[in-house]
Formats: C-alpha cells, sequence, structure tokens
C-alpha cells in the first residue's frame, strides 16, 4: 500500500489548536487566557487547557505577577530549520567566511536551539589558528557558553527563569543577572571557561528591526591574547561583521517582498521575542 492509496488522514484538531494557540502568543509579548482564547478563536477553558500544557513542555511560562503567558527560547528552536535557511546561507554565511579569512581566528555563528545553543556556521576547516576544529551541528551550553550568555542576556526574565529551571540553575540566577546586566552594557560575553586551550568572545547578531537573532562569536588562544587586545583590536572587526549581516538581512527581506518574487525569507517570519 503506498501513501497515494491511503484514505485522507483527520486532521488532529488538538494539535492545531495548540499551534493556534502559540501562534497568537508568539505576536505578542504576553497574552492571558482571555486574549489567547479570543485570538485563536477559541473556548476559554479549552484555551487554558493548551497553554497549560505547552507550559508543562516548556515552551510557555506563565508570568505570577500579571498571568500573562510569554513563549520560551524552545519556541525559536521550532522555526530553525525552515526559516533561518535563507538569512544565514544567503546573507550571514559568505560574511563569516570572510571574516574568518580575514583575521585567521576560527569564527562561528550561533542560534538557539531548545535549551542549548547550535552552532550553525563555522570557519574552523580554513582556520590555520584553531586548536579544536569544531563543524555546524555541535552544541554548546546556553549558561556555559559565551554565545548562550549572550543570548540570554537579550531574553526577558521570563524566558530566561524557565531556561534557568529547565537547566537547574534558577539559585544562580542573581549571579547571573549581574552578568547579563554587563553584557547588555558592554556589548559582549568572554566564555566562562577555558577549553584546550581556547575561549571566545561572542556579541549579539540582530536583524534589521533589532531583534537578537544569533550570537557571533571568535574563539582565540588564551595563552597568545588578553582578554584586553581580543576588545580593542578584533572585537571591532566582529561587530562590523555583524552590522553587515543586519544589512544583508534587510535586503534579502526586501528582495522576497518584491511582487513577482518567490518569498524565501520574509521579516515577519522571524522568531519574535522581547
Amino acid at each position: 500500500m503506498t501513501l497515494e492509496t491511503l484514505e485522507p488522514v483527520r486532521p488532529i484538531r488538538a494539535l492545531l489548536r495548540g499551534l493556534e494557540a502559540l501562534h497568537a502568543l508568539n505576536q505578542r509579548d504576553g497574552l492571558t487566557v482571555t486574549e489567547v482564547a479570543d485570538r485563536a478563536r477559541l473556548p476559554r477553558t479549552t484555551a487554558y487547557r493548551i497553554l497549560e500544557t505547552l507550559r508543562h513542555g516548556g515552551f510557555v511560562v506563565r508570568d505570577e505577577m500579571d498571568d500573562r503567558y510569554r513563549p520560551t527560547l524552545q519556541v525559536r528552536g521550532l522555526a530553525e530549520g525552515a526559516e533561518s535557511e535563507a538569512w544565514l546561507h544567503q546573507g550571514a554565511a559568505p560574511l563569516v567566511s570572510r571574516l574568518g579569512k580575514s583575521l585567521l581566528w576560527p569564527v562561528g555563528l550561533w542560534t538557539v536551539d531548545g535549551s542549548a545553543m547550535r552552532l550553525r556556521i563555522a570557519t574552523d576547516r580554513v582556520s590555520p589558528l584553531a586548536l579544536v576544529r569544531k563543524s555546524p551541528g555541535e552544541a554548546a551550553g546556553l549558561f556555559t557558553s559565551a554565545a548562550g550568555l549572550v543570548m540570554l542576556a537579550h531574553e526577558t526574565d521570563a524566558q530566561r527563569l524557565r531556561q534557568a529551571e529547565v537547566l537547574h540553575v534558577e539559585r544562580d540566577m542573581a549571579r547571573y543577572e549581574i552578568a547579563f546586566a554587563r553584557i547588555r552594557e558592554h556589548g559582549y560575553a568572554f566564555d566562562p571557561h577555558v577549553v584546550e586551550g581556547e575561549t571566545a568572545i561572542a556579541i549579539p547578531l540582530r536583524d534589521p528591526e533589532g531583534t537578537v537573532q544569533a550570537a557571533l562569536t571568535l574563539r582565540f588562544i588564551r595563552s597568545a591574547l588578553t582578554d584586553q587586545r581580543v576588545v580593542s583590536e578584533l572585537l571591532p572587526h566582529l561587530k562590523a561583521a555583524a552590522d553587515e549581516i543586519t544589512a544583508a538581512m534587510g535586503k534579502l527581506s526586501a528582495a522576497a517582498e518584491r511582487p513577482g518574487r518567490a518569498a524565501s525569507f520574509r521579516r515577519e517570519r522571524w522568531p519574535v521575542h522581547a
């Protein structure tokens, strides 16, 4: 029996309703049960059950201060495969490659994948200064990597707390919040640890509307460079590349919005978060 000869499958209404509720949440920075019910055209009791199910699954968090539900970082991971390929491969990859060849140190671009960071683009293969060769697909911790700390620093308090609960580091949040404030002030983060002689600096990568979509990193040999030298000599190049990638995103978005063009990349389809 082939797929063509199978009987038509009845849609799973509960799944569709859950996706409708998640879509409604992803358009605003927090909605009440009643607001979700109105936007998704659901009975209030159904909306509540769906939201609580999503909360138990780690996709949303309920803010006890205002009883609003907000999507977590895990929601962004749902869209990575289909939505980010255009700006990653057409917009970011050529510029990351050029930066890696110019600076020689290994450069990487990381995005959130559930409760971890995922390396999407890496120049290790052509870097003569990479002690450890990293490949796209490798993971890093949200709270234990420069890339993860940069991403968390630009999320909401509720989203950071949810990730802390998932990763069982909520008791350390007071210390982390001090670090997050410093990252937002200075615009970069360093890896908390040196691994096999290497460490890294990371900066946020924003879309044209200012939303942080990824982290751009540069790894260096600890014995060869001090943090001060990295900040003064290499950080300006990282920031310039990030600005170029943001501009490339805007061009791709504008091209996709022209009449008669296939929309392989649309700004409104990027994951929305505070």
